[in-house]
């Protein structure tokens, strides 16, 4: 009983309708004979799933394209970091597509994401409109050649300040140990701009990173995106940041984060001091409207264009 697959997804088997039978004619031939639609959330997951994460199921069908994990906890800003980048590509002439077998056919809520994603992402009502995703795998494609995917999942499962010790999901393991190459996009964000996030759970989360980089390949790059960097005094102007003292106060929001990515060639680390990227972004500005909609403005394309510089270079090697 695995959760997640790699490789090509099953054939599904459509079976013969049966013209006089209404029952068959309303049913849906590709929704899986074991889950019921009053069985699902509105956010597509099932209720095995919702009582136990390890029954969590998703499909990786390109097993040698690279995956860019958006990994983080809760409200640090992972889907909006997707929204944003996604329309920044699109932009720039990429073609940004969902991956329609990542969910099972059961979770239509996923589906109806797929259908309507260029939509969904270029609405000013985006944080709105994104707030019911929980999984998105979006493979990025130029001029026909695929280049990378994209992996946004709930921030619960990655890191929940709530539960700091709880291991990792089966789902997520399986990610963790694919044959595919990964580029971990690890958010950060300033002190105070995630209730979620007190100094103790910040410490925690330091504590979980130091356990995923003892799984993660040679093969494996790590990028910290310190995300929501507008909300600090390091922004001398658009994509004008001091790195150098954005750096040492992320260090002291999430002591020791840094340590267990020295670099330990004694030749390299002489002008090369780590073996991560670290790249501050910004998604944009959030609005409250009269009638209490949050509206969504995208910043300036100069982070964006950071941040997809920076996943091209560990992309590339």
């Amino acid at each position: 009983m695995a959760d997640i697959n790699f490789g090509e997804p099953a054939e599904v088997k459509v079976p013969v309708v049966d013209t006089e039978n209404k029952d068959t004619l309303n049913s849906n031939p590709l929704s899986d004979v074991n889950t019921n639609a009053s069985e699902i959330d509105d956010k597509g997951m099932s209720v095995e799933e919702l009582n136990d994460p390890n029954k969590i199921k998703v499909t990786i069908a390109d097993r040698d394209t690279p995956v860019i994990v958006l990994f983080g906890p809760p409200a640090c800003g992972k889907t909006m970091t997707l929204i944003r980048l996604s329309r920044f590509l699109q932009k720039e002439g990429y073609t940004v597509r969902p991956d329609e077998s990542f969910r099972p056919s059961f979770d239509r809520h996923y589906k109806e994401m797929c259908d309507n994603f260029d939509s969904m992402i270029n609405s000013e009502d985006a944080a709105a409109s994104t707030s019911g995703i929980n999984f998105m795998l979006v493979k990025v494609l130029h001029e026909g050649r695929t280049i990378c995917q994209i992996l946004e999942g709930p921030g619960e499962y990655y890191f929940k300040p709530e539960s700091p010790h709880e291991d990792f999901p089966k789902y997520v393991n399986a990610i963790i140990n694919s044959d595919n190459r990964k580029i971990w996009a690890i958010m950060l964000e300033p002190a105070k701009t995630n209730e979620r996030m007190d100094q103790m759970a910040r410490n925690n989360y330091v504590s979980k990173i130091r356990k995923l980089k003892t799984r993660i390949t040679p093969s494996d790059k790590v990028v910290f995106v310190l995300n929501k960097v507008d909300e600090t005094d390091f922004v001398v102007g658009p994509g004008n940041v001091k790195l150098e003292l954005a750096l040492k106060n992320t260090d002291y929001w999430y002591p020791n984060i840094f340590v267990p990515f020295k670099n330990q060639n004694p030749i390299t680390k002489l002008w090369n001091p780590f073996n991560f990227d670290f790249c501050p972004f910004q998604t944009g500005d959030f609005s409250k409207a009269a009638d209490g909609q949050l509206t969504f403005e995208e910043g300036h394309d100069v982070y964006p264009r950071m941040l997809w510089r920076t996943f091209v270079k560990r992309i590339r090697g």
